[in-house]
């Protein structure tokens, strides 16, 4: 008799010790995927930070690059520039006095648009182009 009690104690302690490890190991888990969720969302951010300021610096570069073409040539309309493997940028100019310069960069599957206004005043015969404004949209 003495056995069979000592076997159902163990028993029962067996048992507080496999729920108690369930519950740590579940408690456990729970951390483990909430800190893993917490990287993988501040991986995104700043993923996307640096494709915001990327995409801002290829923009102001192909906006002045289309205010030079268009000093040179006030006929200029449109162009598409391949800044690297991974970013390129179009342009399109419309209006007269003052210019519209609307440029759509993209890089990997990230995509900004960008407009600028601009007023070409001529001086001889040379043209000077004066930045207005400038926004993303």
């Amino acid at each position: 008799m003495i056995c069979i009690i000592s076997k159902n104690r163990n028993s029962k302690k067996g048992s507080i010790a496999l729920i108690s490890l369930l519950i740590i190991s579940a408690v456990t888990l729970m951390l483990v995927l909430g800190m893993s969720d917490t990287n993988i969302s501040t991986a995104y951010q700043h993923a996307n930070t640096q494709a915001n300021k990327i995409t801002y610096y290829a923009a102001e570069a192909c906006i002045e690059e289309a205010m030079q073409r268009l000093e040179e040539d006030v006929s200029f309309t449109s162009t598409t520039l391949q800044l690297d493997s991974n970013t390129s940028c179009s342009v399109t100019v419309s209006g007269s006095g003052p210019y519209t310069i609307a440029t759509t960069v993209t890089l990997l599957d990230y995509t900004q648009n960008y407009q600028a206004t601009a007023e070409i005043t001529a001086s001889g015969e040379a043209n000077n182009i004066d930045l207005q404004s400038w926004k993303k949209y």
